[in-house]
């Protein structure tokens, strides 16, 4: 198995890097709009930071996950891991690999239902400014905004919320869409590195195999010796 296995989905496409970048953009762009749009200017305040802090960690795991990969998979893993002991010690470091990933992995679906959280009030709002209005005006605060005030279609307000409403719609769909293709990426590593398991295990039985193989060898020569 090669390490491309552990980066790259079948495509040839750098998934990682492309959904990191399209669920920090999507994120900082989409809550910079809902503010703008919801006239709240502390709305979701924290999330530069978190996305920041993600974006960070995401690229020092992701480096980490990558030397791992590289070190178990042919022709470093028989030169790295050439012993019984050594095989060991990286079937223990895959075998952990494999268990923070599927935590890493349950933490982005989660992300991802988190996510969809606000697309789908965002669809909601758009849908009920799309439909004729009683009095001819849409009221944020039944959403939950009591921040913006009534916009009417008479002074061409709700025209201008629809817009802009669409466009935060789209950032956090890009959000969305961005986090569901991570949860693909580490599902497709979770499969790499179970591969390297195997690898490892056969590996370490070919050797095994061999040392059995040399002792049988040494002995028939020294029954040979023994008969001369």
């Amino acid at each position: 198995m090669s390490v491309v296995c552990t980066v790259r989905l079948p495509g040839g496409l750098d998934h990682p890097p492309l959904g990191l970048g399209g669920l920090a953009g999507g994120l900082v762009v989409g809550t910079q709009k809902a503010r703008d749009l919801l006239r709240n200017d502390k709305l979701l305040w924290f999330i530069e930071y978190t996305v920041t802090g993600i974006v960070v960690s995401m690229f020092v795991l992701g480096t980490c996950f990558m030397v791992a990969g590289h070190l178990s998979t042919d022709p470093t893993s028989r030169r790295v891991f050439n012993s019984t002991s050594k095989n060991r010690c990286g079937r223990g470091l895959n075998m952990f690999l494999l268990g923070f990933m599927y935590v890493l992995s349950l933490c982005w679906m989660l992300a991802c239902t988190l996510l969809s959280t606000p697309v789908v009030l965002l669809v909601l709002m758009y849908i009920v400014t799309a439909m004729p209005l009683e009095d001819g005006c849409f009221n944020p605060s039944n959403f939950g905004f009591p921040e913006r005030e009534k916009v009417c279609s008479a002074s061409g307000e709700l025209d201008i919320f629809k817009n802009h409403a669409k466009d935060v719609l789209i950032c956090y769909s890009v959000g969305l869409l961005s986090s569901v293709i991570i949860v693909i990426s580490m599902i497709h590593f979770l499969i790499c590195v179970s591969a390297n398991i195997t690898h490892l295990r056969d590996n370490r039985f070919a050797t095994l195999n061999a040392y059995e193989g040399e002792e049988i060898r040494n002995s028939k020569h020294s029954v040979l010796d023994t008969n001369m």
